[in-house]
């Protein structure tokens, strides 16, 4: 897709960098494709020399024949008679139509789950909240009656301090919900998004699955041995251990190989699943700015923008999502190398290695927050990733250090909205299936199976809508801090919540404008605009802002203005 030329309204004083993105970060794309494609030889060399008798791997009796290897694994457990089961292949056959009638149900759910946020985001983010202090209470009342005083208090505490923290945030709450219906009037606006994350994620679970089947193929590659823990074998065939403990002969060795290519496909693999993240980030944020920055009169030109924006994240700015992910999976590894370091120590290291980690999850916390606010930089504006970041922790110290409740709630909200609403949904469908197959064997497993299932189907569905709504928050705010660096109204229904957030720069006046106040002693002032108009939304001089025509939409919903 060509960029707009030079005049065209789209790109005359906005934000957005249309034209003149060169390719940045080149060297970490370059790597990612070297060990990519490393990952493919190795799995392709895994294939053709596997050990076509790798079964023998799990056959117990052979394991046991010290015969069987030069020796090596440890004990089996004896057979013992299982009681009468629910046969799976017959209650996938009986509940088909009932599964498919359920994955149906949670798109469904999911496209009420935007609706609701779009026109009722007040309503839901109380419903939320409130949940968060009923489950407790509940439960606290009812430990109580079943004699549980201890764990009944506990609860009834805990219910007590959710109450007040949220009574505390009350105005952040309700900042919140509007910010919320913002993203959900956002996302409707552009409704190439959901596709484009769609087939994303089908897109990220093919380039997956071959890696996850590489390692399997290449552990095949190697031969039956002999049981390093056997410390001797009796006349009888039998292997014992130090203790005296029966364990199998033989067990799987793979090749010296095969350990390091497994390490390396684990990374890559890891690495992959970032980058795609890190593509869904860069191209809902390049999306959303292009319309939270396009003029009235260049409204049709926005159509054809998600695939601009991935164009330019599998284009010039691809070598930054794969630093940004190749970050990402960095901390992951230090966070499991962490893990796996505090569950080897000794009881009396035990608080120092705590103390440690509180300390590392921290500083990978502010890491990610960083990385993930840089994408979105990067995706406005085309810089490199290093120097997205600086520009984005310059912009968020300046316009939003104060909000950070803010930044707390939206997720959690989301998160549980979408684990409430597919919760109700799995029981509704196990307490139907229940009363359809009342009379039948194992009613009851057959009614929670389907519920479950219908509960992790919509579950899936919701959480995406929220994922997206998400990334719509943070790329609307990133536009939002731009637009007041250099004292402009973009999009004035975005500034009028923006407005309600206590930064000491905005305020809004009595008649409801915007309009920018005295700059904190020392903060950050940034000098007076004047002259040519920016994008749809001008530049000022002073602190009064544009007139309410330079707003590009209609109000999203009279409620998210209160």
């Amino acid at each position: 897709m060509a960029p707009p030329p030079e005049d065209d309204p789209l790109v005359v004083g906005s934000h957005f960098n249309y034209r003149n993105r060169p390719r940045r970060d080149q060297a970490w794309g370059v790597l990612y494709g070297i060990l990519l494609a490393l990952t493919i030889i190795g799995g392709a060399y895994g294939i053709m020399h596997r050990n076509h008798r790798f079964s023998n791997a799990f056959q117990q009796d052979y394991l046991a024949d010290p015969r069987n290897c030069p020796l090596q694994q440890p004990g089996q457990l004896k057979d013992e008679p299982e009681p009468e089961q629910l046969d799976l292949p017959a209650f996938f056959k009986q509940a088909s139509l009932w599964l498919v009638v359920s994955a149906i149900a949670s798109v469904l759910l999911g496209i009420a789950f935007l609706q609701l946020f779009k026109h009722q985001p007040h309503l839901m983010t109380k419903v939320t909240i409130a949940s968060q202090v009923a489950v407790p209470a509940a439960l606290g009342v009812a430990a109580l009656i079943a004699g549980q005083f201890g764990g009944g208090l506990m609860m009834l505490a805990m219910a007590a301090l959710a109450g007040l923290a949220f009574y505390l945030w009350r105005n952040e709450i309700g900042l919140c919900a509007r910010l919320l219906g913002v993203s959900a009037h956002a996302l409707n606006s552009n409704p190439g998004l959901v596709l484009l994350v769609v087939v994303t994620k089908i897109v990220m679970t093919l380039a997956i699955l071959p890696m996850f089947a590489f390692m399997f193929l290449a552990y095949t590659n190697g031969h039956i041995g002999r049981n390093g823990e056997v410390a001797k074998v009796t006349r009888a065939r039998q292997c014992l251990n130090g203790e005296g403990q029966e364990v199998p002969c033989c067990a799987w060795q793979p090749d010296a190989w095969v350990s390091a290519y497994m390490s390396l496909t684990s990374v890559v693999l890891l690495w992959t699943v970032f980058l795609f993240g890190q593509f869904r980030i860069f191209t809902i944020s390049g999306t959303i700015a292009q319309w939270y920055f396009a003029p009235p009169e260049a409204a049709d030109a926005l159509k054809g923008s998600t695939l601009r924006s991935a164009r330019f994240a599998l284009g010039p700015s691809f070598g930054t999502l794969s630093l940004g992910a190749l970050v990402l999976t960095l901390i992951e590894m230090a966070r499991q190398a962490l893990q796996q370091a505090q569950e080897n120590r000794q009881n009396g290291e035990n608080l120092i290695w705590s103390l440690l980690s509180c300390c590392l999850q921290c500083i990978w916390g502010l890491i990610e927050y960083i990385t993930k606010f840089a994408t979105i930089r990067a995706a406005i504006t085309g810089e490199a990733f290093f120097e997205a970041g600086r520009s984005v922790t310059d912009l968020l110290m300046r316009n939003f250090l104060k909000a950070y409740g803010v930044w707390w709630f939206p997720p959690l909200v989301l998160q549980l909205a979408a684990f409430l609403l597919s919760a109700a949904w799995g029981v509704f469908i196990y307490v139907i299936s229940y009363f359809a197959w009342h009379s039948q064997p194992h009613a009851q497993a057959q009614a929670v199976i389907l519920g479950v299932l219908s509960f992790f189907m919509a579950w899936v569905v919701q959480a995406f809508f929220a994922s997206v709504l998400l990334d719509i928050v943070n790329a609307v705010f990133i536009c939002y801090a731009m637009d007041k660096d250099t004292h402009s109204v973009t999009n004035a229904e975005v500034h009028e919540v923006f407005s309600q957030v206590p930064v000491g720069v905005a305020v809004e006046q009595p008649d409801g404008e915007v309009a920018y106040g005295a700059p904190v002693p020392g903060g950050y002032a940034p000098p007076a605009q004047t002259g040519a108009a920016h994008g749809h939304g001008q530049p000022y001089a002073g602190t009064a802002p544009p007139p309410p025509q330079f707003a590009r939409h209609g109000p999203y919903d009279s409620q998210a203005h209160v």
